[in-house]
């Protein structure tokens, strides 16, 4: 797994969550993008993280709405506080499915494809996600739960999701683009579980070495 940027990469000390923040228990992994600009420079991400800031609070949420970002260049963000220590609770656009932890792609992909270097990103924060939360991440996997209520889901209803999906399936949205939600849908999934087997692989011929012998 690449390096994640923590929190203090991007955010000062002024950015702390402005309310409460409550732990999850994530059942599925929710795949968002910003809708801004897909031409910006790999030193302006931590100022354009600092914006989303000032943006999801000024909406009255507590702090950057997502756990984690991954920008066009491969790199992998922090989002809200505490995600990289365990699952946080996030906020959507539209209204909050909750039992998920969300990851958002900075650029528009109903405009054009995320770079190789974000899709290869995006899949092993997904592994990595979905190993430390217990998260079924097959092909195919589904999950079922009761809506904590969004523009599309109400409160109270049943969902079934699959456990890699995206937001337009959680909310009314166009996000996370048709170009990323098409690979949410067919080639993402079979390299997140292929990702699974690797670290699982990696780990067996690790412990395989360090055995103890006779």
């Amino acid at each position: 797994m690449r390096a994640i940027h923590r929190r203090g990469d991007w955010a000062d000390a002024s950015m702390g969550p402005k309310g409460p923040l409550e732990r999850e228990t994530p059942r599925f992994l929710l795949v968002h993008h910003t809708a801004s600009a897909n031409d910006y420079s790999e030193d302006s991400v931590a100022g354009y993280l600092r914006r989303v800031f000032d943006l999801h609070t000024g909406k009255g949420w507590p702090d950057v709405a997502y756990n984690f970002f991954v920008d066009r260049y491969g790199g992998c963000w922090e989002g809200r506080t505490g995600s990289l220590a365990g699952p946080v609770r996030a906020d959507a656009t539209g209204g909050s499915q909750g039992h998920a932890q969300l990851v958002c792609l900075i650029g528009n992909f109903e405009d054009a494809p995320p770079t190789t270097a974000a899709v290869d990103a995006l899949v092993e924060l997904l592994a990595w996600m979905a190993e430390r939360d217990g998260i079924d991440a097959t092909p195919g996997a589904s999950v079922e739960f009761v809506s904590r209520g969004s523009n599309l889901r109400p409160a109270g209803a049943t969902v079934r999701t699959r456990t890699i999906a995206g937001h337009r399936e959680m909310s009314d949205t166009l996000c996370p683009g048709e170009h990323l939600f098409t690979l949410l849908e067919h080639d993402i999934p079979s390299r997140v579980a292929a990702a699974l087997r690797a670290r699982t692989d990696s780990r067996l011929r690790r412990w395989w070495r360090r055995r103890p012998t006779r």
